[in-house]
């Protein structure tokens, strides 16, 4: 068969054409957490309130387990996203942005740690507010029951005794082990914030694992 008809008998491969993204038109929820801290350091705004909207829950919860006391937890995470605000045209991206969050949560908390150190405690520690303002231990109202269990999960109970628990860890521990269970950072961005070498947090974490199992023995099915 002469070349040129084999060559019209072969099928023919559609070429697609190329598309071309318009990174300009795409929405908040789509901006990565560093575009948006570049946009907000030109003066956006709405990609601050993006930026409030994905991580104020977390930050709270963190200064929460860190501190132990709502009011002042909701103070601590407001002063975050203010340094935020501070610091938002210095900003560059040369780490994730929840690293960078969490250096300056950190930081704050630490301040806060500091200033309890210098004044009397006036005060117990509260908890969440929508909990029963009930006495005693958590863990002591809890029998062997698996039903009993659930429903103490289900009032809550068991996330009171995980911050309970907290409480009995070094600032250092709880901190790598809030940061690493509950806030998901690998060990190299908890490294990062807390200025430490990476197998020093993985020992505060496992120092810390150890210390709670023995706090959280009724709830090991659940935590």
């Amino acid at each position: 068969m002469p070349d040129g008809i084999e060559a019209r008998n072969q099928p023919t491969k559609r070429v697609l054409p190329l598309r071309v993204i318009d990174r300009g038109v795409m929405s908040l929820r789509e901006r990565s957490d560093e575009a948006l801290m570049l946009d907000h350091g030109q003066g956006d705004e709405e990609a601050f309130e993006e930026l409030v909207r994905r991580h104020h829950k977390n930050v709270l919860n963190y200064t929460f387990r860190m501190v132990q006391n709502r009011q002042i937890a909701e103070e601590l995470t407001q002063e975050v996203f203010v340094a935020l605000v501070q610091n938002a045209k210095r900003y560059e991206p040369t780490a994730k942005f929840t690293t960078y969050l969490y250096t300056i949560a950190s930081n704050i908390v630490s301040k806060e740690w500091s200033r309890r150190k210098r004044i009397p405690k006036i005060f117990s520690l509260s908890y969440w507010g929508w909990r029963d303002e009930e006495e005693g231990d958590p863990l002591e109202s809890v029998g062997d029951d698996r039903e009993n269990v659930l429903v103490a999960f289900q009032r809550g109970e068991i996330s009171e005794a995980v911050n309970t628990a907290l409480k009995e860890l070094p600032e250092h521990q709880r901190e790598a082990f809030v940061l690493r269970r509950f806030q998901d950072l690998s060990y190299e961005e908890i490294a990062e914030v807390a200025g430490a070498p990476i197998g020093t947090i993985k020992s505060r974490v496992a120092r810390a694992e150890y210390a709670l199992r023995p706090l959280l023995e009724a709830y090991r099915e659940y935590v």
